[in-house]
């Protein structure tokens, strides 16, 4: 009997080595401040931005909202590729995708491209990597899985960038799910064990 949790950690570590089959929409997300701008801004709105991306479609959903704003927006987009808390280059076109609010100080926005159209990128990201769309999904596509991109709205009043947020991965629910069970039941096995 004392050979079961160990077992039961072993088999649930190693399930969640395994990666689902049908899984191809990553998560990232990220809310805008003024603080994660390098240097920071304040005052400054705030927001909110969720990426999807598809890596067997080869699709980039964006969703977000932002407020607030000291002045209209003059950009918002995708910077790639580098660690947190430093600047870089814009990935995505500029001054933003198509569908992206211009011009306010508060708005949403929910818009899909290709990631396989180089009209996605600006053209110093496209020319970086290879001037391709290939190559500039390849890069944008290992950024954000290495948590190295960041979304930023830049505005009349801070041209650098008013907020931003790297953007950071969201586990899958499936994963959750098998982390939570392997843990109740080691929670179970133990509780056994002690009343035994």
């Amino acid at each position: 009997m004392k050979y079961v949790p160990f077992a039961l950690f072993v088999t649930a570590a190693a399930m969640l080595q395994v990666p689902p089959a049908a899984a191809t929409v990553l998560v990232f997300e990220g809310t805008l401040t003024g603080a994660n701008e390098v240097p920071p801004v304040s005052p400054a709105g705030t927001g909110f931005v969720e990426v999807l991306l598809d890596t067997t479609a080869h699709t980039l959903r964006e969703e977000g909202s932002f407020s607030m704003l000291t002045s209209n927006d003059t950009m918002g987009h995708i910077h790639c590729c580098v660690p947190l808390g430093t600047n870089t280059g814009i990935a995505t076109v500029a001054p933003a995708l198509p569908g992206f609010p211009l011009g306010v100080t508060m708005g949403t926005f929910d818009l899909t491209v290709s990631l396989l159209d180089p009209a996605t990128y600006s053209p110093g990201f496209l020319a970086a990597n290879g001037g391709t769309a290939a190559g500039a999904d390849a890069a944008l596509e290992a950024g954000l899985e290495s948590t190295m991109a960041y979304f930023n709205i830049h505005t009349v009043t801070n041209p650098g960038g008013e907020i931003r947020s790297q953007l950071f991965p969201v586990p899958e629910p499936a994963s959750l799910a098998l982390l939570g069970a392997a843990l109740a039941g080691f929670g179970l096995m133990r509780r056994r064990r002690r009343t035994v």
